[in-house]
């Protein structure tokens, strides 16, 4: 399931003008933001990494960010299923695409949540300085 995570992330209209063919693995990701949204009929996911964009802009090299956040945008969303919540098992992220179709799971079929999405776009990207360093 890595594969189509990398293969999206990695493309212009993603995260792939920051950091080019490399895009940060669903291994060095962390959930941190879920929200659906029942009149738009969509589901938003936040992640966020230490694994830096290769292409960091000048202002961010100034503030020495050392983490960087994004927001991922799944519409047009059926077959959402929530059973339960482990923060620890939603680390386990897995995306597969079928003909333009997403598949997305966070966790497991018995803790996590799982739909199908026809479209997906990125809605935010943000640098910052976390503490603990990198």
């Amino acid at each position: 399931m890595s594969a189509d995570w990398s293969r999206l992330l990695a493309s212009p209209e993603f995260l792939g003008k920051l950091y080019g063919s490399d895009p940060p693995s669903a291994d060095s990701c962390d959930p941190f933001y879920v929200h659906v949204d029942e009149r738009e009929n969509s589901v938003t996911l936040g992640f966020d990494t230490r694994v830096l964009p290769v292409r960091i802009p000048a202002a961010w090299r100034e503030k020495r960010f050392n983490a960087f956040e994004f927001h991922l945008v799944f519409e047009r969303v059926s077959g959402l299923r929530v059973t339960g919540w482990d923060a620890a098992a939603a680390r386990r992220i897995g995306m597969v695409v079928r003909e333009e179709n997403f598949e997305v799971i966070l966790g497991s079929p018995g803790s996590g949540i799982a739909f199908h999405a026809s479209t997906a776009r990125l809605a935010r990207t943000h640098a910052y300085l976390a503490s603990g360093g990198i």
